[in-house]
């Protein structure tokens, strides 16, 4: 079986570093630390200890796609599964019977754009909250960042293409009859960090906002969308926190979850492919 695995930085195993090489957690140390996980002590580190590597295990995997990188948003994360769909032959006959996919949806809020500058350095550029501080060392991307978050962010943006971005998504993977599994990673508002975030509001407000989204949301399937419409454990984020009484050190590094984060998740996601078949 081929694993395909789809997400941000919480699929692919950001912050998981060896604890001996580097004492002291990367995010403390700034954005520009991120190099440090390419060390290849830490590059083991986390490819033994990250959810995606441990499932993959699990279900004897043959093969693991990592098509996950940290800062994505959920167009992102869709658009580079349809990508590598199209490049590998699945969306034109070949056979599908090979592939499992699991997805971990990253917060509705980021987003993309696809930027040229004058040195033809042409790339999609990734928006979150996470960037408002952030130095792009552009001006017009500084510019456009600053001016989508103060002008044209807004809750009914996010949540109808977050929503309409996991349909479509699922609808490809059925009509390619391809196995799969998906999970909400987490929710960040962009005026909170980690501690504030509230998983609950974001489940509730798809019931409270236009019948349409309300709609689509429904007809998601619950059972391949792991926890979908708990207010308890809908995400991967609020799962791993209620396995420790909500004791935040023990599954986290700072913002990242921890190796024991990262087991807790795959042994369940595991667990729950076996009961509800879905492997």
């Amino acid at each position: 079986m081929r694993l395909i695995g789809c997400g941000d930085s919480w699929c692919w195993g950001s912050e998981l570093v060896d604890p001996i090489e580097e004492p002291i957690p990367i995010m403390k140390l700034g954005i520009d630390a991120h190099h440090l996980h390419l060390k290849p002590v830490n590059e083991a580190f986390r490819l033994k200890h990250r959810y995606l590597n441990i499932f993959a295990d699990a279900i004897n995997a043959t093969e693991i796609i990592d098509l996950s990188k940290c800062a994505y948003s959920n167009d992102a994360i869709s658009r580079t599964l349809l990508d590598w769909l199209s490049v590998e032959g699945y969306t034109s006959g070949r056979d599908t019977s090979d592939l499992f996919i699991t997805i971990g949806w990253t917060s509705p809020e980021r987003t993309e754009f696809y930027f040229k500058d004058s040195e033809n350095s042409n790339r999609w550029q990734e928006f979150g909250p996470w960037a408002l501080s952030y130095d792009f060392k552009n001006d017009k991307v500084n510019q456009l960042m600053h001016l989508y978050f103060e002008n044209f962010y807004c809750e009914e943006e996010f949540l109808l293409r977050w929503v309409t971005t996991v349909w479509h998504t699922e609808m490809m993977l059925k009509q390619l009859n391809i196995k799969y599994v998906m999970h909400q990673a987490f929710y960040h508002h962009y005026q909170q960090m980690i501690y504030q975030w509230d998983d609950k509001k974001y489940t509730e407000k798809i019931y409270t906002t236009e019948l349409g989204i309300k709609k689509i949301w429904e007809s998601i399937d619950k059972i391949k969308f792991i926890n979908k419409d708990s207010t308890e454990q809908g995400t991967m984020h609020h799962y791993i926190l209620s396995q420790v009484n909500n004791d935040h050190k023990k599954v986290f590094e700072v913002f990242h979850p921890n190796s024991y984060g990262h087991k807790l998740w795959a042994e369940y996601m595991y667990k729950y492919c076996v009961d509800n078949n879905l492997l």
